[in-house]
């Protein structure tokens, strides 16, 4: 068995990069290598694992029971090479990270630093992408998203509710407005987010919930060049509060309707299903959720 253990581990991330150029890129081997050590394995069982076409392939039911197992076995071995480290050592290796850009510029990203500065020996490879990013065909350990978990194979977990506020530039405002109520709305041109439904929430101070179906021509898929089409007078914009704090100060917008609040966006850590929790992503979680002390001392 010790001699096909370099095999299994090479299967493995065969399956977890989706392809094998991939699995072979990330371990420092050749394609033909990789495909070496799966015939291995497969002569050894005596089964296909894999149905390979020229660019993609799919897990035979051998190949699924055996990935379940390797991977099993790789999380194990990997925790106890950490656990076995001197605990002054800290965390070390590569911890791929994808979130939203709408968590740039806000105490996440404060907390983030914090969580990097305290492990000086561990990459953060930080993506900031508003796809719904595939975590095990991409490699990726964590993901903080905007919504609930769709996938039931990963776990989730709620770090922060990021508020939002209406705002228009006063230019705009003198041009469409007064707005007063949110029935004053209606017809608006505003400046929508890609991806998400066309429609906002306002809720009252007695709690009353208000649907605003958003008109206009604009839709982006970036929160800056909201804000940008906003200070031009394109439109209303409902950005994370963080992205426009700057703006209402100078007064270069203005808060609408400020008897009313939009919903806030929740924000989820998603990261894998595995026999045995890494060690990088759990300090990572209870980084970004505001659980270490040092990171609850002057916020809110």
């Amino acid at each position: 068995m010790i001699e096909h253990l370099k095999s299994i581990a090479v299967f493995a991330e065969v399956v977890r990069a989706g392809q094998f150029r991939g699995a072979a890129e990330r371990l420092n081997m050749t394609p033909s290598a990789v495909s070496y050590h799966i015939r291995v394995l497969e002569d050894a069982i005596g089964t296909p694992l894999l149905y390979r076409s020229t660019r993609r392939f799919t897990l035979t039911s051998s190949g699924e029971l055996l990935f379940n197992s390797a991977e099993a076995m790789l999380n194990a071995a990997e925790t106890g090479f950490a656990g076995a480290r001197p605990s002054e050592s800290g965390l070390s290796g590569v911890l791929r990270i994808t979130l939203t850009t709408a968590l740039s510029h806000s105490v996440i990203s404060e907390r983030i630093t914090r969580f990097s500065k305290k492990n000086p020996d561990l990459s953060l490879e930080l993506t900031y992408d508003n796809r719904e990013t595939d975590l095990v065909a991409e490699g990726i350990d964590v993901a903080l998203r905007i919504g609930r978990l769709r996938d039931s194979s990963l776990l989730c977990k709620h770090i922060w509710d990021m508020p939002r506020t209406l705002v228009a530039s006063p230019v705009f405002e003198a041009a469409y407005g007064p707005f007063r109520r949110p029935a004053d709305l209606k017809g608006v041109p505003w400046i929508r987010f890609a991806g998400l439904e066309k429609s906002r929430t306002l809720i009252d101070e007695k709690g009353t919930k208000f649907q605003i179906e958003q008109s206009g021509n604009l839709c982006v898929n970036s929160i800056e060049a909201m804000v940008d089409f906003t200070l031009n007078g394109a439109g209303l914009s409902s950005p994370p509060t963080h992205f426009v704090a700057k703006n209402l100060v100078t007064g270069e917008l203005i808060r609408c309707l400020s008897d009313t609040r939009m919903s806030d966006l929740p924000v989820y850590a998603v990261w894998h299903r595995t026999v045995v929790p890494s060690p990088a992503v759990r300090d990572f979680i209870d980084c970004v959720t505001g659980h270490w002390t040092e990171d609850l001392v002057g916020e809110d």
